[in-house]
C-alpha cells in the first residue's frame, strides 16, 4: 500500500473511471476487466505507466508506488490462475478470496436458506389466519 493519500478531488476524478469500483483516501480497487486489459498490454511490452494512461487513469494521481503495486497484484493473480479479483471478491462476505465456483455454491446456499425462511413465514401467516376465522 502506498503512503500517499488521495485528496477529495483525486477521489472524485478516480470515481469517474468505469474501471474504478471503489476508492478511499488510501486505497483504490480496480475492476477485473481493468486488470485483464492491464495484463494483456503488459504482455504486449507496454510500460505500466503507459497502460494506466491508455486505460484513462491519471498516473500522477496513482503515483509510481501504486502503479508498481498494481503490476505486482496483476502478476500475482495471473500466477494464482483463479482469474482477476475485483472489489466484490475482496469484500464478498469473506476476508479470503473465493473462487467463482465457491462463490456460486455459497450464493446457492443463501438462496435455499431464504426459500426455507419464506416457506416458514408463510406457514406462520396461514396459521394466524385460521385463528381469526374461529
Amino acid at each position: 500500500m502506498s503512503s500517499k493519500t488521495f485528496t477529495q478531488k483525486e477521489i472524485e476524478v478516480l470515481r469517474t473511471s468505469p474501471y474504478v469500483q471503489n476508492v478511499s483516501q488510501s486505497m483504490v480497487f480496480f475492476s477485473a476487466s481493468f486488470k485483464e486489459q492491464f495484463w494483456k498490454m503488459l504482455c504486449d511490452g507496454k510500460a505500466p505507466r503507459d497502460i494506466v494512461i491508455a486505460l484513462g487513469i491519471d498516473p500522477d494521481i496513482l503515483g509510481d508506488n501504486r502503479i508498481a503495486g498494481l503490476k505486482a497484484i496483476v502478476k500475482r493473480e495471473v500466477k494464482a490462475g483463479k482469474g482477476f479479483r475485483d472489489y466484490i471478491t475482496y469484500t464478498g462476505g469473506s476476508s479470503n478470496y473465493m473462487s467463482p465456483e465457491a462463490r456460486i455454491k455459497y450464493l446457492e446456499q443463501q438462496v435455499e436458506y431464504k426459500d426455507q425462511e419464506i416457506a416458514f413465514l408463510k406457514k406462520i401467516v396461514s396459521l394466524g389466519k385460521g385463528d381469526k376465522d374461529s
